[in-house]
């Protein structure tokens, strides 16, 4: 009985030593992140990771009904279709033809008003709002110097750093996008607590535009600019701009920082797969729904053109062209349709089509590790199931 006490006094001593050393080496981020993940049996972040968050709400005060298809209730999905979403563990999958509900499908007791994590999907609604802010001459152009509003960018290789380099994924700032490394800036970024402070240690070490290495931090950097050149948070400038004009159904949260309630703009955006769809239409329809213009429609095609910088991510780079990543926002094509997706962790997509006139959203928890053409193959094999769906319902 004593060795068990001594045993146990120990642990807790040990414990107690660990929890303190996080806190003291700036690292309290690692507890945050223990708590929403392994301690409730999870590797990594999940889609319903809300409530351990603090969140703004951004609220739905001009809802529009989607329009359902007249073929909605003659299509299903094949057994092998539910076989794959089985597989991806989906959620949620949704066809849009012609701006109506095609086909809708839940799993897992969700269903059109569950709201779910993007994830990266939010880099592209981030994207959008610089389009916007465009639109309003708070900022002048993509070409615009970041340290226009960043003034610890105004100098050095920083003195080079334009908006459309942060847009393009070519800003030469090394923050890294490893998120199996608990110390690492992603970490940091979503569990941690000061999201400005720990993306503003980080300087432009190689020539801004030169090449194209995925990473958060670019979309924090947009986020810091449109609260600058708005005076407005991101929130609520997106509710303002975006979420009343596209008649989205349902309020949407973005998961903040614990200290200054900055927006983590490049993931935690929560929303239904209805409204994530409404996002995807709003592209679908180069940034104009009705008599409103709410993105520039110029701003949009250059967010579906590709950069074509050279791919220099560390671990992987071939020198390739970048022809698969515009604005915030991914690119590919299908049986000879261009299409663009608004992607994030774990296969949340909103995927647009615009020859076939079609949006597919997908929400879930797994994606494939696989990749064809820059493209989880998962995704592709989403597009295949929309075109049978949209050809069944001629």
């Amino acid at each position: 009985m004593r060795i068990l006490k001594f045993v146990l006094k120990s642990l807790l001593v040990l414990i107690v030593l660990a929890v303190v050393g996080l806190y003291v080496t700036g690292n309290g981020h690692v507890l945050k992140g223990l708590r929403s993940t392994y301690l409730i049996g999870r590797s990594m972040p999940d889609i319903d990771d809300k409530d351990y968050f603090e969140t703004s709400t951004i609220k739905a005060d001009k809802p529009e009904p989607w329009g359902i298809h007249e073929r909605y209730s003659f299509i299903s999905l094949t057994p092998e279709e539910e076989k794959i979403h089985e597989q991806y563990k989906s959620t949620a999958f949704l066809v849009i033809h012609r701006d109506s509900i095609l086909l809708e499908k839940y799993w897992e007791g969700t269903d059109e008003t569950t709201v779910t994590n993007s994830f990266s999907m939010a880099k592209s609604m981030t994207g959008a709002l610089i389009g916007v802010a465009i639109r309003e001459g708070y900022i002048q152009s993509v070409d615009q110097k970041v340290g226009d509003f960043l003034p610890e960018f105004k100098e050095g290789k920083g003195a080079d750093l334009t908006i459309k380099h942060l847009l393009q994924m070519a800003s030469g700032i090394p923050f890294g996008e490893s998120y199996g490394n608990p110390f690492g800036f992603m970490a940091r970024a979503y569990f941690g607590g000061d999201l400005v402070e720990e993306t503003m240690k980080f300087n432009v070490t190689t020539t801004p535009g030169e090449g194209w290495v995925y990473e958060g931090g670019n979309t924090i950097l947009l986020g810091m600019i449109l609260k600058k050149a708005t005076g407005r948070t991101v929130s609520e400038y997106f509710h303002q701009k975006i979420w009343s004009c596209i008649g989205a159904e349902n309020d949407a949260y973005w998961n903040l920082d614990n200290y200054k309630g900055m927006e983590k703009v490049f993931s935690g955006f929560y929303a239904t797969a209805r409204d994530f769809a409404k996002f995807g239409m709003l592209y679908e329809h180069n940034g104009v729904l009705g008599p409103d213009t709410i993105v520039p429609p110029a701003f949009v095609k250059e967010s579906i053109t590709p950069g074509m910088m050279v791919d220099i991510t560390p671990e992987k780079s071939q020198n390739e062209k970048n022809y698969w990543y515009g604005y915030q926002t991914w690119l590919g094509e299908y049986k000879g349709h261009d299409y663009f997706s608004f992607r994030g962790l774990r296969g949340q997509y909103v995927i647009v089509i615009p020859d076939l006139e079609m949006i597919v959203v997908r929400i879930g928890h797994l994606q494939s590790k696989e990749r064809v053409r820059h493209m989880p193959i998962d995704l592709e094999e989403y597009v295949a199931m929309g075109e049978r769906v949209i050809n069944a319902a001629k």
